[in-house]
């Protein structure tokens, strides 16, 4: 595998966020915010990154250390409450069953939990179609690494409403999650939670982040952090 591959990137986050100091891991982490906008290696780590912290919110010994890594300074403010914003557990600011009229969608989302893995891998459009509706996070994750997906499936599910916080996760986890328009419905999505969707915020292109920072239905938090954000490139 190259070192350019998301599995070596993100192992490399977890150590550092896990074993190292956790000024070590501050730094490193407001390093890649700084050259982001500069750099496409720091960019491609950086939503590594965001990856890295949906996985890391399940570890205990991770959420102990979090408060600490919240207390480190930076030597930049802005870029210090960038960092800080990676440390943080914000729950979604809307929660909401999803719901279907599919007739098609209804007949494969009544399967069971394995019969809905086994379809997920299928390559049958008609599977995948009516999978997008699935209320199971294994069955989307499984179906975000079916190679015969298409992005406009993701995005489907990316900004459906409503749905859950649980939903969205494995694909923000997923490769699709590299993709600016997956990353920015996922962003804009009310279910998702909240520290999720501040941490995308630097990952996406400015008419993203403009469109993030004027939205009202979404938590007044992202609004504000989208707009200091923007705030924070117009120095360069």
């Amino acid at each position: 595998m190259s070192l350019l591959d998301p599995e070596i990137i993100e192992a490399r986050l977890r150590n550092i966020f896990l074993n190292q100091p956790e000024q070590i891991g501050f730094d490193y982490l407001a390093e890649l915010i700084r050259h982001s906008p500069f750099s496409t290696e720091a960019h491609r780590e950086l939503i590594a990154a965001v990856r890295v912290f949906v996985r890391l919110q399940g570890d205990v010994f991770f959420q102990s250390r979090c408060r600490s890594f919240y207390n480190c300074e930076a030597d930049d403010a802005d870029i210090g409450t960038f960092t800080r914003v990676f440390f943080t557990d914000y729950p979604p600011s809307r929660v909401g069953l999803p719901h279907t009229d599919a007739q098609n969608a209804q007949t494969m989302i009544s399967q069971p939990l394995g019969v809905q893995k086994a379809m997920a891998r299928s390559h049958l459009r008609g599977h995948q179609e009516a999978l997008l509706y699935t209320p199971w996070p294994p069955v989307i994750e499984i179906l975000c690494a079916n190679p015969s997906l298409q992005e406009r499936d993701v995005v489907f599910m990316a900004s459906r409403r409503p749905t859950q916080n649980a939903l969205l996760e494995p694909i923000l986890m997923s490769e699709w999650s590299s993709r600016p328009e997956i990353r920015f419905a996922l962003a804009a999505n009310p279910a998702l939670n909240v520290s999720h969707a501040l941490r995308c915020v630097p990952t996406l292109p400015r008419p993203k982040i403009e469109i993030l920072a004027s939205q009202t239905e979404l938590h007044c938090m992202i609004g504000l952090h989208a707009q200091k954000y923007l705030a924070y490139l117009d120095r360069f």
